[in-house]
């Protein structure tokens, strides 16, 4: 039994990865940029979502069944705000620095700090509480093993979102032009491909799918300042391992 909570528990965090890696693969595969920022965005989507639940908190009061709504609300909300902030991002710093891996490295590891900061600035140094919706909490019973249903929806949740993006990538025009700049950028451009929107896209996209992670680790981790940093070097491991821009 504790080899398989092991492996249970393992799979859940490997999901959470695998949301903040799906990111990074396709923006460093087209873009070639190394973005030490993109942690930051993972923690992006657990204050999105501590935000979300404080109005439900309010006005429906924490044991309502109204408040187990708040989680569902979270998730589509994190990615929006994230692929926005993702966005205004690439179009003022990002833009500046494709092909040139080093000078992304500093210039984003400059800008993670300075994330950071902010959300010390905004929300406080202290972690803050994000609550379980009611129909998250408890376990599932197999065979003598406690499965708790938070992990099992990570879990789906991040089957479900490989999904979506393997279906954006390719059955899109979206993700056929994605596939093309990441194959071969000068001949995409020449065949009329708008690279740069390509690229801003893109980039939006990266951070949204991290704040999907985020929001997820929420309710099982700790929301901080620092909360992306715990996983940055291991969601660069999930790339390299898994190929860089192979998703």
């Amino acid at each position: 039994y504790g080899g398989v909570e092991t492996l249970f528990f393992g799979v859940s965090l490997g999901s959470v990865l695998l949301l903040a890696a799906i990111g990074l693969a396709v923006t460093f595969g087209v873009m070639g940029v190394i973005n030490m920022a993109h942690g930051e965005f993972v923690a992006i989507g657990g204050y999105v979502t501590y935000m979300v639940q404080n109005p439900f908190i309010q006005n429906f009061g924490l044991g309502s069944d109204a408040f187990g709504l708040y989680f569902l609300v979270s998730l589509p909300v994190s990615f929006l705000v994230a692929a926005v902030l993702g966005l205004l991002l690439e179009k003022t710093v990002i833009r500046f620095l494709y092909a040139r891996p080093l000078e992304s490295l500093l210039c984003t590891w400059g800008l993670s700090m300075v994330m950071q900061q902010g959300f010390r600035l905004i929300f406080g140094a202290a972690n803050v509480q994000v609550n379980s919706p009611g129909w998250l909490m408890g376990n599932l019973s197999f065979g003598g093993f406690q499965m708790s249903y938070t992990r099992l929806f990570i879990i789906l949740l991040a089957i479900l979102v490989a999904i979506l993006t393997w279906l954006l990538l390719r059955k899109t025009n979206l993700g056929l032009h994605i596939r093309a700049v990441m194959q071969n950028r000068n001949m995409a451009s020449s065949l009329g491909i708008p690279v740069a929107r390509v690229n801003s896209l893109t980039f939006a996209l990266g951070c949204g799918l991290a704040a999907l992670g985020g929001a997820a680790l929420s309710q099982i981790g700790n929301v901080g300042p620092s909360m992306g940093q715990a996983y940055i070097v291991d969601s660069f491991m999930v790339v390299v391992i898994g190929s860089v821009g192979n998703l």
